[in-house]
């Protein structure tokens, strides 16, 4: 048994679990968010097509008998199992408005390749393409280099949108979720050059199991304790939908029905008036007595409709009047109110007061008390209590 095939066993192994790991969570429980679940499947197959290719190669033997037909069937799998891998990071990620310009390029290039193989085919009158290979796996660089480049780009815009809409701790997510998928994008992008180079496939195809490995076991579970707000996902599609429109007011009914909620789809800011302003305060004040902040899940969304403001009007008044962003105008007002409870509730621990002011976790509670006071929350309730 040589090393070849010990590797192509091996990856056909870890595939195979990397795909009974998402497999059997999904039997374990069903995650509400959408988007979870549709990449959880898209990552599945994703596994079933890599692991397929390795038991193709081991049947028949095309990268033992030659590096150039066994470069050509990897090809053939790679290019659509990654894409799916890709989508799938990007499902999460990004507002759908913008998958049908990746579906329509990895399809061309997939197009292009399968066009290659034919081409090839043709000219030589057998799987020995000669320079087809070369086109072949030119395809296969830029599939990977524009599908990274996609995710790379949403990542970004999907944490300044979660900065500025959401008030959770995000930190957790972005800190792990992210630097599995950086290794795994890392790791990936070095195969077309080790498909045709047997040794060096040998030395980066344990780098890419593992990666495989961690990224599936870190989404698995973070499907079960973070839940991506994909409303603001898709709000940021509908948004993009309407740019160019011609101007219009969008008018929503509040809760009450007394009040409505004007939007200007334009994108440009109108400026609030003395009257606008006072009822934004008013809403906020009234929404805060009613202790809306205890729902750790609240974003600017939720907040928008739960007092019939837009979310345009809410964010030019945090930062026109306020000088302030939603996250800080919320963690704010956690903040003084996890001060005052543990002031009038001193047998409270830090578990309560976390979970009763909002705060999505005692590390969240803890890493705000650093921030604002500069200090632990059992420090500052110590301080507190010696002023009394």
């Amino acid at each position: 048994m040589d090393l070849l095939f010990i590797t192509q066993y091996t990856c056909f192994i870890f595939m195979v679990i990397n795909a009974m790991i998402l497999g059997i969570s999904s039997i374990h429980v069903r995650w509400k968010n959408k988007r979870y679940e549709q990449s959880r499947w898209l990552f599945f197959v994703a596994m079933i097509g890599f692991a397929s290719q390795f038991f193709v190669q081991m049947k028949f033997g095309f990268r033992a008998t030659s590096t150039e037909l066994g470069a050509l069937i990897n090809i053939i799998f790679y290019i659509p199992c990654f894409t799916l891998t890709a989508l799938g990071i990007y499902n999460i990620e990004a507002p759908h408005a913008h998958f049908k310009q990746m579906y329509i390029v990895c399809g061309s290039i997939y197009a292009a390749t399968i066009g290659a193989v034919v081409a090839g085919y043709c000219n030589t009158g057998s799987m020995y393409i000669g320079g087809w290979l070369y086109v072949m796996m030119l395809l296969h660089l830029i599939n990977v280099i524009y599908c990274i480049t996609k995710i790379v780009i949403a990542i970004k815009r999907h944490r300044i949108m979660l900065e500025a809409m959401t008030a959770s701790d995000m930190l957790p997510f972005m800190r792990y979720a992210h630097a599995c998928v950086a290794m795994l994008l890392i790791s990936v992008s070095t195969v077309p050059f080790a498909i045709i180079h047997t040794p060096l496939t040998c030395i980066v195809a344990p780098l890419v199991l593992i990666a495989f490995l961690v990224f599936c076991i870190t989404f698995v579970a973070l499907g079960y304790s973070y839940m991506p707000t994909d409303e603001l996902l898709d709000l940021e599609g509908d948004k993009e939908l309407i740019e160019n429109e011609e101007n219009e007011d969008i008018v929503d009914n509040s809760q009450q029905g007394a009040t409505n909620i004007v939007r200007n789809t334009s994108g440009k800011q109108n400026i609030l008036t003395e009257e606008r302003i006072d009822l934004i305060k008013k809403r906020l004040d009234e929404w805060c007595g009613k202790k809306g902040y205890k729902d750790c899940s609240v974003n600017m969304l939720m907040l928008s409709l739960a007092i019939g403001i837009s979310k345009d009007d809410l964010s030019q008044y945090f930062d026109q009047c306020l000088d302030s962003t939603f996250r800080i105008w919320l963690s704010d007002i956690r903040f003084n109110a996890a001060k005052e409870m543990m002031i009038k509730y001193p047998e409270y621990n830090n578990e309560i007061i976390s979970t009763e002011c909002g705060f999505s976790s005692r590390t969240h509670l803890y890493r705000v008390f650093k921030q604002k006071a500069d200090c632990t929350p059992t420090a500052w309730r110590a301080g507190a209590t010696e002023k009394k």
